[in-house]
This record gives C-alpha cells, sequence and structure tokens, in this order.
C-alpha cells in the first residue's frame, strides 16, 4: 500500500519500515557504530552492554554457526510494561517474526496482550501475564503453546518504561499522531508531535481513549521505537552514546550474543526487502474468573486462522513434517 506525504507532513511509518527498526531498534541500530569502525571504544561498550542484557534461553538450540550458514530463524519481539519495583511486568507488546534468506521474507504476525492461551487441564490465562510469571522466557513458552511447532529460537524484551529512559538519552524524538488524544496530554493532537521522554512514555501507555484499543497503542509504542532508532542511527547518537548505552542496558534483554547481531546485521539484510506483516485474527469473549469472581476479556483467535498462520511460519523455518 502507497503511502502520501506531504511538505508538513511526516509520512506514517509503513508496515516494512516498522518491522525493520523494530527488529533493530538500538541493537542493530547500535551496531551501525561498531560495524563501520566509528571508534574502537564504542565497540568495546556494546560487547560490554551487550554481555550485561544478555540472558540465555534454554529451550533454543540455534547457534551462530546457523546463523552463518543462512539457516531460518525465529525471533520473539516483546514489550514490557514493568513499572519501578516490579520484576517482569506484563507483555504489553508481543511480536513473532521468521526471517529465511533462501526465501529472502520475513513473516511477522502481531498477538493480542490479551489473547487466550490454554495451558492445559483446564488452565486458562492472557498471553501477557505469561511475562510476570515466567519473564520473557514465559512469553516464549507462552507462544510455543498457542503454536504448536512453531519454535522460539530469539527473543527481544523491551522494558516500556525504559522508554523514558532511551527517548531522553536520545534528546527527544518526533513521532506522526493520527488521532487525537489529548485526555492524557494537550501536547497529544494528531498531525507531528516532539516527545520527552515522560511525553513518550505517557503516549504508548494510551489504551482507553483510543477507539482502537490495544491495537492502537501498539501502533504507537512501534512508532517511538522508531523514532528512538532514527535518532540513534543520527549523528546525534554519537554526542548521545554513553548516555543511550546506559538506557539499553538498563532495559533490554535478549539471548542474541553481539556475534549473533553482527551476522544476522551481514547475512539476513536483503530479507528485510520483502516483509509480510499480518495480525492475528479473532473475536473477544468474556470468560468467569474464579480468583476475581467476575468476567474478564480474552482475545479468542480464529482456529482456521490459527492454523493458518503455523503453517506459514512452519514454512518460514522450512520445518516439515
Amino acid at each position: 500500500m502507497t503511502e502520501t506525504r506531504t511538505e508538513t507532513k511526516q509520512k506514517k511509518p509503513s508496515t516494512f519500515t516498522k518491522v525493520m527498526k523494530i527488529a533493530s531498534v538500538t541493537l542493530l541500530g547500535i551496531l551501525f557504530f561498531s560495524i563501520t569502525g566509528l571508534a574502537a571504544k564504542y565497540y568495546i561498550t556494546v560487547q560490554n552492554t551487550f554481555t550485561k542484557i544478555n540472558v540465555p534461553l534454554e529451550t533454543s538450540n540455534k547457534t551462530t554457526s546457523d546463523l552463518e550458514k543462512k539457516k531460518p530463524f525465529s525471533v520473539l519481539l516483546m514489550g514490557s510494561d514493568a513499572r519501578p519495583g516490579e520484576t517482569n511486568g506484563r507483555a504489553d507488546t508481543i511480536i513473532l517474526a521468521t526471517a529465511n534468506k533462501q526465501q529472502n521474507a520475513v513473516k511477522m504476525v502481531s498477538i493480542p496482550r490479551d489473547t487466550k492461551v490454554d495451558y492445559g487441564n483446564g488452565d486458562i490465562g492472557k498471553i501477557n501475564a505469561s511475562y510476570s510469571n515466567g519473564g520473557p522466557s514465559g512469553t516464549v513458552s507462552a507462544v510455543e503453546k498457542l503454536m504448536p511447532g512453531v519454535p522460539v529460537d530469539y527473543f527481544i524484551s523491551i522494558n516500556m518504561e525504559g522508554f523514558k529512559d532511551l527517548v531522553d538519552a536520545v534528546g527527544g524524538i518526533t513521532v506522526y499522531n493520527d488521532i487525537d488524544l489529548t485526555e492524557v496530554n494537550s501536547k497529544f493532537v494528531k498531525g507531528n508531535i516532539t516527545l520527552n521522554g515522560t511525553d513518550a512514555l505517557q503516549y504508548v501507555r494510551i489504551r482507553h481513549e483510543d477507539p482502537r484499543g490495544d491495537f492502537g497503542r501498539q501502533d504507537r509504542q512501534r512508532d517511538v521505537i522508531i523514532g528512538i532508532a532514527n535518532k540513534v542511527i543520527s549523528s546525534s547518537g554519537v554526542s548521545n552514546f554513553e548516555s543511550i548505552m546506559k538506557a539499553v542496558g538498563d532495559n533490554f534483554q535478549t539471548n542474541m550474543t553481539l556475534t549473533d547481531i553482527t551476522s544476522m546485521a551481514t547475512n539476513y539484510s536483503s530479507v528485510l526487502k520483502n516483509v509480510d506483516s499480518q495480525e492475528l485474527k479473532g473475536e473477544g469473549e468474556m470468560i468467569y474468573s474464579e480468583s476475581y469472581g467476575f468476567d474478564l476479556y480474552y482475545f479468542a483467535p480464529d482456529e482456521t486462522d490459527l492454523e493458518r498462520v503455523i503453517n506459514m511460519f512452519k514454512k518460514s523455518l522450512d520445518i516439515t513434517e
């Protein structure tokens, strides 16, 4: 779909741009400094940061050697809403993507935060709660439960609270807001808006005022990430590099190593030219909760569409049964 742009209006990022920037955020964006040899000290800082944010994923069998051989892989992108004092919070944003070098394509599906997951023995829960119960690996397990036969090789987890630190670290960002949302903050008018860290955190948390609910919030989260990534890879990122690294170290988790990221940047960049972005289809339903004593809203995936998505991911990962 082609999007128009005027001299005074910033184009709302395309799905392709969103995927590329979300997948990189500061991880591939920061890597820009090391692979271009901007300064040796930056590479050392990046390496130290990756050591700090690296969290192994015991269920993954993917290796750097697989990436060097250009084998397909999957990555789960998560945005946590953890507040100060909370260990994990919940996963507000959940996106599963696969990359296949031979097909030269990326498949990506957004999973609504209220998606119903059946853990067996009558244990039903919302997929976003899996993060508060088990951190990134808990949500990885929930996604694999939702989509049997589709393994999650890598994850990138972003603490949404960290948006404030990241936005301030890059000196503020400008995003295009496609709807008036002025009940929370008077500056959230339709059009280009400039945000500091506090503003950005408010902006990505708006849900009830937006008639699109969680789907609108997910779009804003993506747009803020894009704004951050654009500033990171710009010249202003150089002067703010140490602040950016601290914000990344405090708010990111991933099982990727710096070597993994380097291999991805080297071997898979062309797949971003062919990105298929989708949303899981389904409808809402109310289910009584004995714990709360009232009905809770769940997003129930359409079984036919879920099966289609599972088969799509398996094909992308070269999984045959």
